[in-house]
């Protein structure tokens, strides 16, 4: 669990190599879409944020537990910066959790506003976030579909020179790896995974 949080926040500090959303720009509206045919929404699932917001009020908690003189432990400003750290964390993913979506086509695995609308080109190796089934190498929950953190795919789609190195290693598959939050209900995507023959080791 710490190395897969280590992760997300060393992606959201801007010193990850992992594939994540961007956040949406207010004002600048969207032009592109997913091609016309029938899209499957997947429903967003607020749990990881709900999570960390936990985390962040256990913290919280700790942070004020005092000792017999008053005084608040020597513990107290390492969990408050737990209780800040999560806090801030739960609102990050309650943004993305309302303001996009993982769709399934006819052809394609894409991640979009919650309009259907193209979020533009990914941040980290450039071009639409949409992927063809037939280009998926892997693709899993992290750590577990019963308790997704991360929903994890590798997928040959990606050009060679553009792609980048991850700093988790699922597999030795050759190929782009992408980690995005797990912001949607993991069994139903799981569904849609199986549904579309998108490639997974055993």
């Amino acid at each position: 669990f710490l190395g897969l949080l280590s992760a997300w926040v060393a992606t959201v500090s801007g010193f990850s190599l992992l594939t994540v959303p961007p956040l949406l720009h207010h004002g600048q509206p969207s032009t592109t879409r997913l091609p016309a045919s029938p899209i499957e929404f997947i429903e967003p699932s607020y749990n990881l944020a709900l999570g960390a917001f936990g985390v962040g009020l256990v913290g919280g908690a700790l942070e004020d537990v005092r000792q017999p003189n008053s005084a608040k432990l020597p513990t107290a400003q390492l969990f408050g910066g737990i209780a800040l750290v999560f806090t801030l964390f739960a609102g990050f993913l309650t943004f993305q959790t309302t303001t996009l979506r993982f769709t399934f086509d006819d052809e394609n695995f894409s991640l979009v506003k919650n309009d259907g609308s193209s979020i533009g080109e990914n941040i980290k190796v450039g071009g639409e976030n949409s992927w063809s089934y037939n280009s998926f190498e892997n693709w899993d929950f992290l750590p577990s579909t019963d308790f997704p953190i991360l929903v994890y795919f590798k997928e040959h789609q990606t050009p060679i020179e553009n792609r980048a190195e991850a700093p988790i290693v699922v597999d030795e598959l050759e190929g782009q790896a992408h980690f995005f939050p797990a912001i949607a209900n993991a069994q139903q995507m799981q569904q849609a995974f199986v549904k579309h023959d998108c490639k997974k080791l055993k």
